[in-house]
């Protein structure tokens, strides 16, 4: 899953990290569902519309479905994100694995 997020621009920069180390805490707590998560913010000069990006790489649909379904990951984003979010571009696909290691 790929997550594009646009932050309000009145959003406190400690609200965004905040919110982002939640993401971060959370998927690290689901290691038998979530194979690699990362993220960060755009550094594209030219391409403004949205500020931060998530990649989470789900060990099968399933898993992403009970992520995306836990009580816990609801209740995350509901008051870390919401609040200081404008727009959202999640984009979901499935891709085989290439290699062995985690980079």
């Amino acid at each position: 899953m790929t997550l594009l997020i646009a932050f309000v621009e009145s959003a406190v920069n400690e609200h965004i990290e905040g919110a982002l180390a939640s993401l971060g805490k959370l998927t690290a707590e689901f290691p038998s569902l979530i194979v690699q998560s990362t993220q960060g913010s755009n550094f594209n000069l030219s391409s403004k519309e949205y500020t931060h990006g998530v990649v989470i790489r789900f060990r099968s649909s399933e898993a992403f479905e009970i992520f995306m379904g836990s009580s816990e990951y609801k209740d995350m984003w509901s008051t870390k994100f919401q609040p200081i979010t404008r727009k959202t571009l999640p984009i979901h696909f499935c891709v085989d694995p290439v290699g062995t290691e985690i980079m």
